[in-house]
């Protein structure tokens, strides 16, 4: 669980009633997933300035590397955080909308991908989950390409397919359910918690009694996310949010965009 550069939970401030929270979740008490999804959230967006901003000592420094928002930056980084997502959850969605078209050849030749006809799935998969997530260096690349590959792999199963022997087919059934729209949904739920969890899991793991307390946590944040950003995307499609977009077109971006800028705010106010 979390990814390869988990950070070290800042303290004070913000972190305090958010590390409070996570001890009384993890001994049974009042506190609930959303109370950890917001206030993480929170904490990192007020720590999230740039170093030096402030002065202060190296662990200050420390706090605002490792204070970005769920879904994209902090204050000093959130739009060009909010852009990159954006721009990655608007392509995947353009590469499924190609697959319910023309099939997963159609899918890669959109993405200018056309080398990787006939590879192997796992490398098709990581090389989009590199080419949407080009350019973004750091924990945030790092968590763009993971997201992007765990949305690619739950689409493939959900479609049928778990274990990747036909992917376009897999792909094309789910899309069949969800439309291009499922696929940024799958996207923004693993983005979400991964961010969320980079930040906590160090605090976590030093309070849970053991791997199952830490994991049942885990579980139970992942799960809320998943329902938030879902009932976000089923008001948007209700809205008409998704009606007649080009994905690959500037319409598409500037929508991931304001997808990303209102999930971060809803989540924000848990």
């Amino acid at each position: 669980m979390g990814t390869s550069k988990s950070l070290p939970t800042p303290s004070g401030g913000p972190w305090t009633p958010l590390k409070n929270d996570i001890t009384d979740m993890l001994g049974g008490g009042n506190a609930q997933p959303d109370h950890i999804i917001g206030g993480a959230i929170r904490a990192a967006g007020i720590a999230a300035l740039p170093p030096g901003s402030r002065g202060g000592s190296s662990r200050s420094t420390a706090a605002a590397g490792a204070g970005k928002t769920a879904t994209g930056g902090g204050r000093s980084g959130g739009r060009s955080g909010r852009a990159s997502v954006g721009r990655a959850a608007a392509g995947l969605a353009g590469f499924g909308a190609a697959i319910s078209e023309g099939g997963l050849d159609a899918g890669l030749h959109a993405l200018g991908l056309d080398e990787l006809r006939g590879k192997p799935a796992v490398e098709i998969v990581a090389s989009i989950s590199d080419h949407l997530a080009e350019g973004v260096e750091g924990l945030q690349g790092e968590l763009l390409r993971n997201a992007l590959r765990d949305a690619l792999y739950e689409a493939a199963a959900l479609g049928g397919d778990p274990d990747l022997r036909d992917m376009g087919s897999s792909l094309q059934s789910f899309l069949e359910q969800t439309g291009p729209e499922g696929l940024a949904e799958l996207f923004l739920s693993h983005l979400v918690f991964e961010r969320i969890w980079s930040l906590i899991e160090n605090h976590v793991d030093a309070r849970s009694d053991g791997n199952a307390a830490s994991s049942a946590m885990a579980e139970a944040v992942q799960n809320a996310c998943r329902a938030h950003v879902r009932a976000h995307m089923d008001e948007a499609q209700q809205n008409g949010f998704f009606d007649r977009i080009d994905w690959f077109g500037r319409g598409g971006v500037r929508v991931g965009q304001q997808i990303a800028a209102e999930l971060e705010a809803r989540l924000a106010a848990l």
